[in-house]
């Protein structure tokens, strides 16, 4: 009788240490935790983080697009962040980049549930606006008739073909250039017009 209570002992013993083993490692997801996960990548801050690598997409800038996009995911026990999905969306354009961005943050502290590390659901927000100056220019853009796709720039006499931003109490002048004239002035890459910026004091553009 002494045996089998001991065997029954040290099997109880074994079931409970590979249930505790099996809700730390396994793929089950706890629905509530003591501690959440934290975010550890560089910068800490999560909406730093956003704004450091964020790409805002060209044609979201046009149509003048914001708005708080929401992800959730899994952070796993091993600090991973993994099956990122949309929550909230916004817009395509922004639902896009919010989840490469979110797709980033591999780096992570993951959440504790009675003192064990447990796989849990993290929710992202991922703020897209613009400022008063990108808001104007944009509005400038639209009233000249460049809202189809994102013009080429040329700031002080260099060509750059992406989006640029310059301190308005920078800028001496913006010219638009349309159709033929700016094709036979800067070629192919003037297909969706040209802006042309001169500043007061050759500043460095803000992509």
């Amino acid at each position: 009788m002494k045996k089998i209570k001991l065997l029954t002992g040290i099997l109880l013993f074994c079931f409970l240490s590979v249930a505790n083993f099996s809700a730390a490692q396994s793929g089950e997801v706890a629905q509530e935790v003591d501690k959440d996960a934290k975010f550890k990548g560089s910068p800490r801050i999560i909406a730093s983080f956003h704004e450091k690598y964020m790409n805002y997409p060209d044609d979201a800038r046009l149509e003048m697009l914001e708005g708080t996009v929401e992800i959730e995911a899994i952070v796993t026990t091993d600090g991973k962040l993994m099956e990122p999905e949309i929550a909230v969306g916004v817009d395509p354009l922004l639902d896009s980049e919010a989840l490469r961005l979110v797709r980033l943050m591999q780096e992570w502290k993951p959440a504790k549930k009675d003192g064990q590390e447990v796989n849990s659901r993290v929710r992202i927000p991922v703020k897209f606006s613009l400022s008063d100056e990108e808001r104007a220019f944009m509005q400038t853009l639209r009233n000249n008739g460049l809202t189809d796709k994102m013009p080429l720039f040329v700031i002080d006499d260099k060509v750059a073909k992406a989006y640029i931003e310059v301190p308005h109490y920078n800028v001496k002048s913006v010219r638009v250039l349309k159709g033929e004239k700016a094709l036979e002035q800067y070629g192919p890459d003037a297909k969706n017009g040209v802006v042309i910026i001169t500043t007061k004091r050759g500043t460095p553009p803000v992509r």
